[in-house]
């Protein structure tokens, strides 16, 4: 069974992952796959980056929007399994990238890092998306 959902946590509004037709988090079995987390928030009129020029900022609130989709299916950074982590500067991701220890402990997942010319937003610096296996 798959089972599709955009959990109210804190991140975009319903009328973002509508108009871009996308949708958060998608469970096949007992893997749940996550969409690209961007440091955004807000809805189409209102759309927001947190942690303008800050790469650091930006990972802390990506993140914690991940902890937040993770806890909606019952699940922690434990269950979290692979990630592609896209940046526009692998020099500014490297500064910041102990965040990533300071989050995830030792259960750390198997990780791609990508450089890109461009993301969604001009400023935006970094999205991340993945997979978690559920318990």
């Amino acid at each position: 069974m798959i089972e599709r959902s955009n959990p109210a946590v804190g991140y975009l509004a319903e009328e973002v992952f509508k108009t871009y037709a996308f949708t958060q988090t998608i469970k096949a079995g007992n893997t749940l796959y996550l969409s690209g987390i961007a440091p955004l928030k807000g809805d189409l009129k209102n759309l927001e980056l947190v942690g303008e020029g800050n790469m650091h900022a930006q990972i802390e609130w990506i993140l914690a929007v991940l902890k937040r989709c993770l806890a909606a299916e019952g699940a922690t950074f434990r269950n979290w399994v692979a990630q592609t982590v896209y940046v526009t500067s692998v020099a500014e991701f490297i500064k910041a990238a102990e965040v990533f220890n300071q989050i995830f402990g030792e259960h750390t997942p198997t990780s791609t890092l990508v450089e890109v010319k461009g993301l969604f937003h001009p400023q935006q610096m970094i999205e991340i998306n993945g997979i978690a296996v559920l318990d």
